[in-house]
Order: C-alpha cells, then sequence, then structure tokens
C-alpha cells in the first residue's frame, strides 16, 4: 500500500472497528497486510479475520461487490472463507477517518488448516488444485450480480506507478501500458473472461484434508481465465534461483497434473496458454509499481530488494518469464 494509507488507521478506528463486530482491541492481533490492514481475533471455539480496506484503495462498493461474489461461491460449494455480517446485521461497515477519505471493515471466517507445505506438493495434490479453480471459473460464469465489480483494465496502477516511480524507473509504466494495450485486444467471451480471484498464490488459500480454501478475494476483478493460472505458475517460481531450462520442465510437469483437474470443472481452449507470457509481463510490472509504492521500508527490504534488481531488467527488456513454445509442444494434457 501507499504509505500515506498507513498513517491514516489510528488505533481509535482500528478500536472502533472490532466494536463494530463485538471484539475488543486487545482481541485483535496484527497480521499486517500488503494493500490492507489485516487483524485475527477469536470467538469461542472459532477464528475470524477482520480486515480495513482505505477508501484510496477500495471503494465501498467495490468491496461490496467482492462480498457478494465471496457469498454466491460459498453457497454454490466455491473453497472460499464464507463473510461474517457484522453486530448490526450489515454485510459491512464503514469509518470515517481524519483526511477525508474512510476505511471499509469486513469479516471472514478463517479458512481451516495451515499454508501448503511445498514439499508436499505431487501430482495428486495439482491435480485437486486445478479443480479447485476450475470450480470457480465454472461459477463465475453464472453469476448475476447486483453490485458491480471493475474489470482489470481499470485499475490503477499505472497512476500510482507515475505518482511514485523515479525518472530511472519511467520506463516501467510505458511498460504497463503496452501490456495493457496488447491485453485489451484479446477476445473474451464466457468461456474465457470473468469474475475471478486474480491473486492465487499460496499465501491466499489455506490447506486442510485434501481441500484447499481461497481467501483474500480483495484484487479480484473481471479478467481473463488464463490470468488465474498464471499467477499460479508465477508465485511458484518467480522468486527461485533455478535454471530457465529448470523452470521450463517444472511449469510443463504442473500443467500436465493441474490441467486434468481443471478440466473436470470447466474447459478452457488450449490457445489460451500461448498468452502466458503477455499475463507473467502484467504480473511482474504491477508487482514492481507496488514494492515502490509501499516506501523505503518495503524497496530495502531483503524480498524488495531482490525482486527490483532481478526484474527491473525483465521488464526493461520485454524478458519473457518463459520458453512458452517449447513447453506447449511438450505438455501431455491437452492430449
Amino acid at each position: 500500500m501507499e504509505s500515506n494509507i498507513k498513517e491514516a488507521l489510528t488505533e481509535e478506528i482500528i478500536s472502533k472497528a472490532g466494536e463494530l463486530y463485538g471484539v475488543s482491541r486487545d482481541g485483535l492481533e496484527s497480521l499486517g497486510g500488503f494493500e490492507n490492514f489485516v487483524y485475527e481475533y477469536q470467538n469461542g471455539n472459532n477464528f475470524y479475520i477482520l480486515r480495513l480496506a482505505h477508501s484510496s484503495h477500495r471503494l465501498f462498493e467495490h468491496v461490496e461487490a467482492e462480498l457478494e461474489f465471496i457469498e454466491f461461491l460459498h453457497k454454490n460449494g466455491g473453497n472460499v472463507s464464507n463473510v461474517i455480517h457484522s453486530i448490526e446485521g450489515n454485510f459491512l461497515e464503514k469509518i470515517k477517518d481524519n483526511i477525508g477519505g474512510y476505511f471499509t471493515v469486513c469479516v471472514f471466517e478463517k479458512a481451516p488448516g495451515t499454508f501448503v507445505d511445498r514439499k508436499a506438493i505431487d501430482d495428486d495434490f495439482n491435480f485437486m488444485f486445478g479443480a479447485a479453480v476450475g470450480k470457480l471459473h465454472r461459477l463465475t460464469k453464472t453469476f448475476e450480480p447486483i453490485k458491480k465489480r471493475y474489470h482489470w483494465n481499470e485499475e490503477d496502477f499505472i497512476d500510482i506507478g507515475r505518482r511514485n516511480l523515479s525518472v530511472e524507473d519511467a520506463f516501467v509504466f510505458k511498460k504497463a501500458e503496452d501490456i495493457v494495450n496488447k491485453i485489451s485486444t484479446f477476445k473474451y467471451d464466457s468461456d474465457s473472461y470473468g469474475l475471478i480471484h486474480t491473486d492465487l498464490h499460496f499465501g491466499n488459500m489455506y490447506y486442510d484434508n485434501n481441500i484447499l480454501t481461497f481467501f483474500d478475494w480483495d484484487d479480484s476483478s473481471y479478467k481473463y481465465f488464463i490470468s488465474d493460472i498464471a499467477i499460479i505458475i508465477f508465485y511458484q517460481f518467480a522468486f527461485s534461483n533455478i535454471t530457465e531450462d529448470e523452470k521450463e520442465h517444472r511449469t510443463k510437469l504442473f500443467l500436465d497434473s493441474f490441467m486434468p483437474g481443471y478440466e473436470t470443472e470447466n474447459h478452457l481452449d488450449f490457445e489460451w496458454f500461448y498468452k502466458l507470457n503477455d499475463f507473467l509481463k502484467l504480473r511482474e510490472i504491477i508487482l514492481y509499481i507496488v514494492i515502490i509504492a509501499a516506501g523505503e521500508e518495503m524497496i530495502q527490504s531483503g524480498f524488495g530488494k531482490m525482486f527490483l534488481s532481478k526484474y527491473r531488467d525483465r521488464i526493461k527488456n520485454d524478458i519473457p518469464f518463459l520458453n512458452i513454445n517449447n513447453i506447449l509442444e511438450k505438455v501431455k494434457w491437452k492430449q
């Protein structure tokens, strides 16, 4: 999040947020958060997640649309953490800040289980993972919302880049404009495009008894289904030191186990996989901008330094994330 948002959150606002859901300030344990403020609390034997989103990041009606979608997925068998209403029975609440904006407060059930142990990932896990994502995409085809979520290219990350990138990094938001313009030309229909999670990395899901539960739908938007698959691949390999050949081999193995599971729930035309690098490049650029916008603490962190140094030249020189043609020539699942 941009550094000025952090300054808007006061102890008074945190306490008020807790009161709206029947929990004291002392009962709220901070879990940090990259774009929002996230807290955990316990009520009886149950655990819950309270989230505050600033209006400069998400408008009230956009959060309302997010929660409507989550409840729809939950009611129809999607693996999601469901929404909890406030003590007044409201879907979500609003608290004004002292700088002319507001925070939107909402609460979710805490997902069962724990983060995925990457050492336990095998073909069976990836098949199950694919089926769970395929179900989300199948369900979104029948979703008829009352409140409308925005489309992916209505996000303001290019403007955030203009506000925060240095002259030396000005090429990044030009690259952002280029990739947005390119992807915007892709055809779309209900079989390739809908309201999706958009941020399916292992930090946004828990695993329990062979079931994945997906949470943190803050970035959900109308976008191409292939983007969710690109994000999964990105976060499996973006921060590793493996060779390009090894990344290519592991991506091929992943697709050969993930996609058969996905296809049990939803079909996605094979031609979309030739566009994976475009969505992977979009993620590189967005993450670069978000890290810079977060301020010096994030930039100077181990993660920030690693990402910025690794991906600056890749963005500047249009280096693709994958040798996608070579991978798709070898995959077996399409057969």
